[in-house]
């Protein structure tokens, strides 16, 4: 992040997990590539040109939902725009039958069933099949089952989408990186407008002490909670893989959220 060139002020950065496309490990050394290819796709088979791994995050993640969440969390509140390739925002699996790169553009799973509520055709006639991977087909993972659960993956896309249209600072304001030793907390301002995004990216639990001199309290975006400063310093306990969102209010604000 610090490392990132100037931009004009009419252009922005576009942050993404996955794409279209196989994840490219060009750019790193060797070593760090294999370190990569250990964790997220051992087999040859999930790999791609020596170099890329053809695979989503939730089988990459082992379908962890406490990871899954912290990851896109941390997109969302990137300096930047957000973007979304289809089927993550219900968890859906690559295809690995596919060959190449193809292998994660399966089509979308609206619903149950063997063609997934994509197409009124047969199985065999989709211009590419649907994923059958264990845990991550049409039968387990759709958007007919999740939309009326607000604890499933989609419930929680909607939520964050709709907290981070309500956060133009992370957007459109200065930011800087406040904590990065093991949590990694991104401070936003725009205007009057301050917000704290702290990830903690250990799955053991966590503390992170906050100077805010300027504030009244803190309002967590996230879980509808307000906190409370003792002598200008806000402690935040985080647990394994949590993360918040912090709006800052200005010592002048009548408590307002």
């Amino acid at each position: 992040l610090r490392a990132l060139p100037d931009i004009p002020a009419e252009a922005q950065w576009a942050s993404f997990v996955r794409n279209h496309d196989e994840l490219t490990l060009d750019q790193l050394s060797d070593a760090e590539r294999n370190e990569v290819f250990n964790a997220f796709g051992p087999d040859p088979g999930m790999q791609l040109y020596g170099r890329g791994l053809r695979r989503r995050l939730p089988p990459m993640l082992d379908g962890d939902p406490d990871r899954i969440r912290l990851v896109y969390s941390l997109m969302f509140t990137l300096p930047g725009t957000p973007t979304i390739f289809y089927g993550e925002e219900i968890g859906m699996g690559e295809n690995l039958d596919v060959a190449g790169r193809l292998a994660v553009r399966t089509p979308m799973q609206w619903n149950e069933g063997a063609s997934a509520g994509f197409s009124t055709a047969h199985p065999r006639d989709l211009r590419r099949p649907v994923t059958e991977t264990k845990g991550y087909g049409p039968d387990d993972v759709n958007v007919r089952a999740q939309r009326n659960d607000p604890d499933s993956l989609l419930g929680w896309f909607e939520r964050v989408i709709r907290i981070r249209r309500d956060a133009p600072e992370i957007g459109w304001g200065e930011w800087e990186v406040v904590a990065d030793d093991g949590v990694l907390a991104i401070r936003f301002e725009w205007g009057d407008r301050i917000l704290i995004a702290v990830h903690n990216l250990s799955p053991e639990p966590a503390s992170l002490e906050l100077d805010l001199d300027d504030a009244a309290g803190v309002h967590d975006l996230l879980h509808s909670s307000r906190h409370e400063l003792h002598g200008g310093l806000l402690v935040v306990d985080l647990p394994g893989l949590a993360h918040r969102w912090l709006r800052v209010e200005p010592a002048t604000d009548t408590g307002s959220a």
